[in-house]
C-alpha cells in the first residue's frame, strides 16, 4: 500500500502530535466525498512546568495553514468532542458552505464540553450548508459510507466527556479514525472498532506519559485490544499518534502492538512516517528545546493538563 493511500480512499494526516503539535485532524478522500475530520491543532499548554517553545508555536502555526487549505476542498468537516485540538472556535467560517457533523452537544457530554458545544455551534451560525448530529449517525456519499459510533468514554472513564469514533468505507478499503478514545481501554472501544473492520486504523493511543492519571493497568488493557484488533480484523495499516507520542519511549511502551504488528503483516507506524516525513516530537522534546538535560519527576511524568 503506497503511503498515504489505500485502493480508492486517500488519507492525509495533515497535523498531529508526531508532526510536531496536538492534533488528529486528517484528510479522507474517495471518489464520492473528501471529509475533513477533527480541524484543529493545539499546544500542550504546559510540560516538564514549561510552557511551549517557540519552535512548536511556530510548528503550530504552520499546521494550522495546512488545514485551512484542506478545509476549502473538503465537502465535509467533522468534530468529535470539543477539546481544542480536535476542534477550533475561533475559525469557524471553514465551515462555510460544508456539511458539519458535530458531536451532540446536549447528550452524552460533560458539563465544560457542552458549554463549549453551544459556543461553537452559536459562532458557527448560518456557515455550513448543514449541520447533522454525530453520535451514531450515518451517511451515504455515492459509494461511500460515512458513520459514525455512538458517543463512547474519552478514556477509561467518562471524567473528560465523550468522543464519537468514525468509519469511511469506500470499495474494499475502511478507515476508521478512533479520536480521543485514549487506548482503546474498554469494551464499547473495542467491539465497535472490530465490527468496523478497518483495513487502516488511526488510534491515538494510551496516555503513557501522564501515569498519575492513567494508571498502568488501563495501558495494558488498551495495548491488549490493540493486539486484539490486529489478530481478528482485515487491518493492514495501524497508524498509532497523538497521547502516545507525548511519550518519549512510545515505541518501548508499544513493543507488544509492533510484535503483532509484525505477526500478522500488519504496518504499525506513526501519522508522521505515514505521510512520509520524520517523526518530530516537540511536546515530548520540549525540555530539550530549552536546553534542559535533566526534566524534574513531575515534568517526566508529563506536568500540565492533558487535554484542552
Amino acid at each position: 500500500m503506497a503511503l498515504g493511500k489505500a485502493g480508492p480512499v486517500k488519507i492525509t494526516p495533515l497535523a498531529a502530535d508526531s508532526l510536531g503539535a496536538r492534533s488528529m485532524a486528517t484528510l479522507v478522500e474517495t471518489p464520492d466525498v473528501t471529509v475533513l475530520l477533527d480541524p484543529s491543532v493545539r499546544l500542550g499548554p504546559y510540560r516538564y512546568d514549561l510552557p511551549p517553545h517557540p519552535s512548536e508555536k511556530a510548528r503550530q502555526k504552520e499546521l494550522w495553514q495546512v488545514i485551512r487549505a484542506a478545509a476549502k476542498n473538503a465537502h465535509v468537516l467533522t468534530v468529535s468532542h470539543y477539546h481544542y485540538d480536535h476542534h477550533n472556535p475561533d475559525a469557524p467560517s471553514i465551515f462555510r458552505g460544508k456539511l458539519a457533523f458535530l458531536k451532540d452537544g446536549k447528550f452524552h457530554i460533560n458539563r465544560s464540553q457542552r458549554e463549549r458545544s453551544g459556543a461553537f455551534v452559536r459562532k458557527l451560525k448560518a456557515y455550513p450548508k448543514a449541520i447533522q448530529v454525530a453520535d451514531g449517525n450515518q451517511m451515504d456519499f455515492g459509494g461511500t459510507e460515512l458513520l459514525f459510533s455512538p458517543a463512547v468514554p474519552h478514556g477509561y472513564n467518562d471524567e473528560l466527556g465523550y468522543v464519537v469514533m468514525t468509519r469511511i468505507a469506500a470499495g474494499r478499503e475502511v478507515f476508521v479514525h478512533t479520536s480521543d478514545v485514549e487506548g482503546p481501554p474498554l469494551k464499547e472501544h473495542l467491539s465497535f472498532l472490530i465490527d468496523a473492520q478497518p483495513t487502516v486504523l488511526y488510534v491515538d493511543g494510551p496516555m503513557t506519559h501522564m501515569p498519575e492519571n492513567y494508571p498502568e493497568v488501563h495501558t495494558k488493557r488498551a495495548l491488549s485490544h490493540l493486539v486484539r484488533i490486529l489478530r481478528t480484523t482485515d487491518v493492514r495499516t495501524l497508524i498509532v499518534d497523538h497521547h502516545i507520542l507525548r511519550d518519549r519511549e512510545w515505541r518501548t511502551r508499544m513493543r507488544s502492538v509492533f510484535e503483532a504488528g509484525a505477526e500478522h503483516d500488519v504496518s504499525v507506524l506513526t501519522a508522521a512516517e505515514f505521510v512520509g516525513k520524520p517523526i518530530d516530537q516537540l511536546e515530548a522534546n520540549r525540555d530539550r528545546l530549552y536546553g534542559i538535560e535533566a526534566p524534574s519527576p513531575k515534568g517526566i511524568s508529563g506536568a500540565g493538563p492533558s487535554e484542552g
